[in-house]
């Protein structure tokens, strides 16, 4: 289901992964949704799979670029023509 910038997933757990969640739910304010969001964002900033999409260093490089055929340009570096 996808609702304006944010789209939900679902995932079965063990059951001991299950109450692990529970009990961290009731030690923090976070909602469930919060907690396994801020498990996601902290596996994709960790990598431990070295899964390439989750790679910081190529997020938005084109295929040149992360070839380095190409640097990446940043859009403050662009030069901005005037149509003649």
């Amino acid at each position: 289901m996808t609702t304006g910038e944010t789209e939900a997933f679902a995932t079965r757990l063990s059951a001991e992964e299950a109450e692990r969640i529970r009990d961290a739910l009731e030690q923090t304010d976070f909602s469930r949704s919060d907690l396994l969001a801020r498990g996601f964002r902290y596996y994709v900033s960790e990598n431990p799979d070295d899964i390439p999409v989750f790679r910081s260093d190529e997020l938005g490089l084109g295929p040149l670029a992360r070839l380095d055929i190409l640097e990446p340009q940043k859009e403050q570096e662009w030069a901005g023509t005037e149509d003649r």
